[in-house]
C-alpha cells in the first residue's frame, strides 16, 4: 500500500512539472505574438492598423507634453510603413530618431540671427557668418527631423551655403530638401536657385581633368557639365514646373552652341511637344531648323533630319507668321537648302541605280527629280542622264544566263501581275511628268516657301 502511494505521488509531480513547462511556453508565445504584432496569429489586434496609419498621416498624432505633431517627409512615410516590430525600432540607429524640440527650436533662432547679422556684413566677414548659420540650421533640424522645422532648415542652411557662394554645398542641400520632401511648397524658389547655380557653372570650358582646389564656387572637377547635371535633374525633379521650359531651352541652346546637332535637336522637339505654351516656341522652332540642317550628313545617309526640318519650317510660317516675316530671309534659305539636299539626294539614288545598269529605275528617280526640284542644279544633270538612258535596256542583262538558268531563283512565289513593256514604262513615266507638271496642287518646283509663308522668289538655290 505504501508503494502505491509513493508511485501515485511520484506520477503526480511528474504531470505537475510537465503542466508547468507548457504554461511557460504558453506564455512566451503570447508574449511573442504580442510584441512582434504577428497579426497572423489571430490572438492580438495590431495596435498600427490600416486605419490607424490613415489617420495619423492626415491628421498627426499627438505626443507625450500634448502636442499635436504631423510626421513629415520620406523618412516619416518609410517609418510609419515600416514592418519592424517595435522593440526593435527602439534601438538606437533602427527606429526615428530621438526628438528634441526645444533644443530644435533654439538652434534655429540661433542660425536666423547669424543669418540677419550675415546680411549687415561684407566680404570674407558676411562668407563666414553664412556659413556658421547654415551650420547651426543643420543642427537644428538634426534635432527634430521629419519636421516642418527641419524642412525650413534644409532650405534656409542651402540659402545661407548660396549666400556664402559656396554654391556646390548650397546645390547639395537644395537636393536634400527636395529629396526628403517632393512636395515641398519651396519648390519655386529651389528651382530658380539651382537654375542660377547651372548656368553659373555652365559658363566654364574647364574638362573633366581640370581640377580644382581653391575656388569654393566650383565643384572639384569638370564644371560645366556639372552645370548641365543640374539643369537635367531640374527637369526630371520638376517637369510642369514655372521654369521647365525655361532650363529645356537653355539645355537645348548649350548643346547647339557646343555643336552636338542632335542632342540640340531632340531637345528642342521635346520643347515644342512638351511645352506647347511657352514663350520660346518660336526660337525653338528656328534654332530646331538650323540643327537639323547641320545634323544632316549627306545623300548615303538617312534622310530623316530633312523631314524633321522641313517639318518645323512649315509649323514655323504657320504658328508665327508675323515672326517668321521678321526673319524671312534666313527661313526661305533654310528652305531652299532643304529643297537643294532632297534634289541631291534624288539624283545621287538615280546615279546609283545608272552604274549598276538599272535603266529604269535610274529614270524613275529622274523623273521625280525634273517634276519636283526643276529649279536646282541637278535638274541639267537629271535630263542628261535621260538622255544616256534612253537606249538602255530597263534592267541589266544577265551574262552567263545559261549558266545562271542552272540554279534555282531566289524568287519562289510567281507575281501577279505582268510586267510592262518597256515602252509602256516610259509613257506612264511621261504621264506621270505631265501631270505633275500641270497640276496646281502639286508641290511646287519653283523654290518657293510653303503656302502661307512669305514669296522666297524663284531664283535657284545655290549648294551651301
Amino acid at each position: 500500500m505504501t508503494s502505491l502511494t509513493k508511485q501515485q505521488g511520484i506520477g503526480t509531480a511528474h504531470w505537475s512539472r510537465k503542466a508547468f513547462f507548457n504554461a511557460i511556453r504558453v506564455w512566451l508565445f503570447a508574449s511573442l505574438s504580442f510584441q512582434l504584432g504577428c497579426a497572423s496569429f489571430g490572438l492580438f489586434k495590431k495596435e498600427d492598423d490600416e486605419y490607424v496609419r490613415a489617420r495619423n498621416s492626415i491628421e498627426g498624432y499627438e505626443d507625450k507634453e500634448g502636442n499635436w505633431i504631423r510626421p513629415e517627409g520620406i523618412r516619416a512615410d518609410k517609418m510609419r510603413d515600416s514592418n519592424l516590430p517595435k522593440f526593435i525600432q527602439g534601438i538606437p540607429g533602427m527606429g526615428p530618431k530621438p526628438v528634441n524640440k526645444d533644443l530644435a527650436r533654439e538652434s534655429y533662432q540661433q542660425a536666423d540671427a547669424l543669418f540677419m547679422k550675415a546680411v549687415t556684413l561684407e566680404g570674407d566677414e558676411r562668407r563666414a557668418e553664412y556659413r556658421a548659420a547654415a551650420k547651426k540650421y543643420i543642427e537644428a533640424g538634426k534635432n527634430w527631423t521629419s519636421s516642418a522645422l527641419e524642412q525650413d532648415a534644409f532650405l534656409m542652411a542651402a540659402e545661407s551655403y548660396f549666400f556664402a557662394e559656396d554654391y556646390p554645398k548650397a546645390e547639395n542641400y537644395y537636393i536634400k530638401l527636395l529629396k526628403e520632401y517632393p512636395r515641398t511648397r519651396y519648390q519655386d524658389k529651389v528651382d530658380q536657385r539651382r537654375m542660377e547655380i547651372g548656368l553659373y557653372w555652365l559658363k566654364f570650358k574647364d574638362q573633366f581633368y581640370d581640377v580644382n582646389f581653391t575656388d569654393n564656387k566650383r565643384p572639384w572637377n569638370d564644371t560645366r557639365n556639372h552645370g548641365k547635371r543640374v539643369l537635367e535633374k531640374m527637369r526630371l525633379d520638376n517637369p510642369t514646373g514655372r521654369l521647365a521650359d525655361d532650363v529645356t531651352m537653355e539645355l537645348a541652346t548649350t548643346s547647339f552652341q557646343k555643336g552636338n546637332w542632335n542632342e540640340a535637336l531632340d531637345t528642342y522637339q521635346d520643347l515644342i511637344t512638351s511645352y506647347p505654351d511657352s514663350e520660346h516656341q518660336f526660337d525653338a522652332h528656328f534654332l530646331g531648323v538650323k540643327s537639323a540642317l547641320m545634323s544632316y550628313q549627306g545623300a548615303d545617309y538617312s534622310g530623316e533630319s530633312l523631314d524633321k526640318a522641313e517639318k518645323m519650317i512649315k509649323q514655323m510660317v504657320r504658328q508665327f507668321p508675323q515672326k517668321a516675316k521678321e526673319e524671312q530671309d534666313q527661313i526661305q534659305d533654310a528652305f531652299k537648302e532643304v529643297r537643294y539636299r532632297r534634289a541631291e539626294r534624288l539624283f545621287t539614288n538615280a546615279t546609283y541605280r545608272y552604274n549598276k545598269s538599272e535603266a529604269r529605275a535610274a529614270r524613275m528617280h529622274c523623273t521625280q527629280l525634273l517634276a519636283e526640284y526643276s529649279d536646282t542644279p541637278f535638274a541639267d544633270q537629271a535630263k542628261a542622264m535621260m538622255e544616256k538612258t534612253g537606249g538602255m535596256p530597263a534592267e541589266p542583262i544577265q551574262q552567263f544566263s545559261w549558266f545562271a538558268d542552272l540554279f534555282p531563283t531566289r524568287d519562289k512565289i510567281t507575281p501577279l501581275l505582268k510586267p510592262l513593256p518597256d515602252v509602256d514604262e516610259e509613257e506612264n513615266l511621261r504621264s506621270v511628268y505631265e501631270r505633275t507638271a500641270s497640276n496646281p496642287n502639286a508641290t511646287s518646283a519653283s523654290g518657293t516657301f510653303p503656302s502661307g509663308a512669305p514669296n522666297a522668289g524663284n531664283g535657284s538655290s545655290s549648294k551651301r
